[in-house]
């Protein structure tokens, strides 16, 4: 993983990982990091390898919830994949859990997760239709998914 990898998964900023990452040279001391910094980069869960022919792939269970926590605020997936820069299918494909998802498109749904999250999807010209039909399906789609044993 890169230092930039490593940072957008911990919610730092690169600088500051790339200062952890900096070996002390001989003779000076090491830096001390905060408990939180610490924390956030060492509770980074790495992704699970689907075979070793793909190192590039991932399974997109983990990124199906920021894409659900969205649709549950009203927006659209097709809104999601104008700001992932991939078609609609693909989003859906992502939610419904499909193997096979690539490392990079994983972190830009985190991205995109983090700066939508707290926005009211009306201001952003969203038909209040649209908001509230993405809702619905997402509350269906959450119930659905509570209900079936083993997902």
């Amino acid at each position: 993983m890169s230092a930039q990898d490593i940072a957008d998964r911990a919610g730092l900023s690169v600088t500051l990982v790339r200062r952890t990452l900096r070996i002390p040279t001989p003779g000076q001391t090491p830096r001390d990091i905060a408990r939180a910094s610490a924390d956030a980069i060492l509770g980074i869960p790495l992704p699970h390898r689907r075979n070793s022919g793909s190192p590039s792939l991932t399974d997109s269970t983990e990124a199906s919830r920021p894409l659900a926590d969205l649709a549950r605020a009203g927006w659209p997936a097709t809104t999601l994949a104008l700001g992932l820069d991939v078609n609609p299918r693909t989003v859906a494909d992502v939610c419904d859990k499909h193997p096979g998802l690539h490392l990079d498109l994983a972190l830009r749904i985190r991205r995109l997760h983090r700066h939508l999250i707290g926005l009211d999807p009306a201001s952003y010209s969203i038909h209040p239709t649209d908001i509230a039909r993405t809702r619905a399906a997402a509350a269906r789609r959450t119930a659905a998914t509570a209900a079936t044993p083993g997902r």
